[in-house]
């Protein structure tokens, strides 16, 4: 009797211990797959957080351009209750689009009428000046003056001014022929004594007199392409920025504007 009880406390530890590590076998099972689970959800979760931290930043850089629309927004609204030449403008649902407001909207009207009226002949232009204005100027004198100029370089000047005023006058009217010696006296007649004689101012009267004698007519254009030499042999084209539309003419100490002019001090061409 005592056998059977042994054998069947011996048959129930066997069965306890397998029970006992079969489930400790499935719990360690389970763990590991349990944590597998987590571990991959965590990194779900990680992917999931970046994703979320990207769009807040696309969020917050969204409004921030928003805002900055609003100011933009603002300040032409501002604009729009001061200019009385604004006009509203229509702007497409869902759309910003920044639009440009001009102090005069007649403006574009205007210019465009002025450039049609300004729809010419250039080279009849120069041709009509040239008929109508024939040269009457002394090509002697201009001769002369342009020759005394040339003579005066910028080291001739230099040399000069160093001299004593009747010193000077001695040098350069030793330097000069008949005819140019002639222009010198029309100059220093005037003067009562020969202390008046300043060379700068001889040159600038020299260079109004090439101006004035010039048989040369220069007409000023706005494009760099265009060219009427071929008109007529004293004919010379140049180009000027500050010519919008048409054609500058001077000639014979004349300006004959036939153009629109964009006039700048800073920028001005001096005729």
């Amino acid at each position: 009797m005592i056998a059977v009880f042994i054998a069947i406390f011996v048959i129930m530890a066997v069965m306890i211990y397998f029970v006992t590590a079969s489930l400790r076998i499935v719990t360690e099972n389970a763990s590991k797959k349990v944590n597998v689970y987590f571990l991959s959800k965590l990194k779900e979760f990680d992917s999931d957080f970046k994703e979320k931290m990207n769009e807040l930043e696309e969020l917050k850089e969204s409004k921030e351009e928003v805002e900055q629309r609003i100011k933009i927004l603002k300040q032409d609204y501002n604009a729009m209750q001061v200019s009385r030449f604004y006009k509203p403008r229509p702007v497409i649902r869902d759309a910003y689009i920044p639009v440009s407001h001009y102090i005069d909207n007649g403006f574009f009207a205007d210019y465009k009428t002025a450039k049609n009226l300004l729809v010419m002949d250039k080279g009849s232009i120069i041709k009509t000046v040239l008929e109508r204005f024939p040269y009457h100027g002394n090509m002697d004198r201009y001769n002369a003056a342009k020759s005394i100029l040339e003579l005066l370089n910028f080291n001739a000047i230099y040399d000069l001014c160093t001299l004593e005023k009747t010193e000077q006058l001695k040098v350069l009217y030793d330097s000069l022929k008949k005819k140019e010696k002639a222009l010198l006296g029309e100059f220093i007649e005037p003067m009562d004594e020969i202390d008046e004689f300043d060379i700068l101012d001889f040159i600038s009267w020299l260079k109004q007199t090439v101006s004035i004698q010039t048989p040369i007519l220069t007409a000023y254009l706005g494009e760099e392409d265009e060219n009427y030499d071929n008109v007529a042999d004293n004919v010379v084209c140049m180009f000027d920025k500050n010519v919008c539309e048409g054609i500058r003419i001077v000639y014979q100490g004349r300006l004959y504007d036939y153009s629109i002019y964009k006039s700048r001090k800073k920028n001005e061409h001096i005729y």
